[in-house]
């Protein structure tokens, strides 16, 4: 009888101690999972600020950023205003020269009669000036100002030498994107998607390009980083202006 009323005792204990167990834990994983969601809803890809100007941070990458450097000391004045003005760059690695030159110098080969290769040294530079001024906005212009505006927005390029036209302006299409983090839609590092319109209000002709890095802070301009796969020139209006004869 006493073994009956012991382990009744026990029950009521084991009955009495399973709910404060319960809150407890629940008590524990709701902070948990808390401090999560709010991890991956303040997820930014912060790259931080330079303490030099833009035309010194593309120096400090060196092996990055040397064929952008070569055009921009060759045209001369867009290396001074990527030094003295108010801009925001988007930084064309060598990779993405590289495959600009490896396909203007197959379209030579293929010509009837074949022409002679070229290189950054010797293509015109006025062409050059064309095509590099659209990797340069007037102003100062982070992500965060097209954060709200799903259309995202146009710029004007720093003046430049149409190698088309007499125009001398140009605009570019900036349009805020994230990608996903594990657990949240949109909550990944944030991006840029940076449009040649090529004119055009119909964005199907629009080459388009995902920056890497957004956002980075020098002394005079906000750089963006565009991936190596990005073809310089944005398509084959660069490799047609290089090869007119």
């Amino acid at each position: 009888m006493n073994e009956v009323k012991m382990s009744n005792k026990n029950l009521f204990k084991a009955k009495l101690f399973a709910p404060l167990m319960l809150v407890a834990t629940v008590a524990l994983i709701v902070p948990a999972c808390s401090k999560s969601d709010n991890t991956y809803r303040n997820y930014q890809a912060t790259a931080g600020n330079f303490s030099g100007n833009a035309l010194q941070y593309l120096q400090s990458q060196p092996g990055v950023y040397d064929s952008m450097l070569f055009v921009m000391n060759r045209l001369g004045r867009i290396a001074d205003t990527a030094a003295t003005k108010e801009i925001t760059l988007f930084a064309v690695t060598n990779r993405s020269f590289a495959l600009a030159l490896q396909n203007v110098n197959q379209a030579r080969q293929d010509s009837i009669p074949a022409m002679q290769p070229v290189s950054l040294a010797t293509i015109d530079s006025t062409v050059l000036d064309t095509f590099l001024c659209r990797y340069f906005l007037q102003g100062k212009h982070l992500s965060e100002e097209i954060a709200d505006l799903a259309d995202g927005l146009f710029f004007p390029t720093i003046t430049y030498k149409n190698f088309f036209t007499s125009d001398t302006s140009y605009t570019m299409q900036m349009q805020y994107t994230s990608t996903n983090a594990s657990g949240y839609v949109g909550g990944g590092p944030k991006a840029i998607i940076y449009s040649d319109p090529k004119g055009s209000i119909f964005t199907r002709y629009w080459i388009r390009v995902n920056t890497m890095t957004v956002d980075i802070k020098t002394s005079n301009a906000i750089v963006h980083l565009l991936p190596p796969g990005h073809d310089f020139g944005f398509g084959d209006e660069f490799v047609r202006a290089v090869n007119k004869r």
